[in-house]
């Protein structure tokens, strides 16, 4: 009886466990900057979350991407999606510069792409970008087509 017993509990334990693996991270937005969110050979840290200027524009996301594997690998930023809590994906449009020190003078006003960066092993880069829409939280946060977080208040 007790071995019945134990068993039937153990079989509906299993599947609260194998659940519980699959959810996202959840991160409150004051500690985005301190969250790692891992995908694959990278961890990506949110340093700058901004929704819109006064509830006029697109948002804007800034990100600290780090490669922690043994090899170069190509980090995307076309790849990076968020869903807004009205179920509305917002993306990577192009990239934000603020001082580029190139002949001739780069022009921040201009939108330059959104280009594929292939980061050294251990290595870790700093970008900015706008974002085709408005931000609202709670928001899911994907890469390469992955579930990685929910970002919450």
């Amino acid at each position: 009886m007790r071995s019945t017993l134990f068993t039937l509990a153990f079989a509906l334990l299993i599947p609260f466990c194998a659940t519980a693996d699959n959810q996202p991270t959840q991160i409150r937005v004051p500690d985005l900057n301190k969250t790692p969110i891992t995908a694959d050979a990278f961890k990506i840290r949110i340093t700058k979350l901004s929704g819109s200027f006064l509830k006029f524009g697109n948002g804007s996301i800034d990100l600290e991407v780090e490669n922690v594997s043994a090899g170069f690998e190509t980090f995307s930023p076309r790849r990076l999606s968020l869903v807004n809590k009205d179920n509305i994906q917002v993306n990577i449009v192009n990239a934000r510069h603020g001082d580029y020190r190139t002949l001739p003078p780069y022009d921040p006003n201009v939108p330059t792409a959104a280009l594929d960066r292939r980061i050294a092993p251990g290595a870790r880069i700093k970008e900015s970008y706008r974002l085709s829409g408005r931000l609202h939280l709670p928001m899911r946060f994907y890469y390469d087509e992955k579930l990685l977080a929910e970002i919450v208040e």
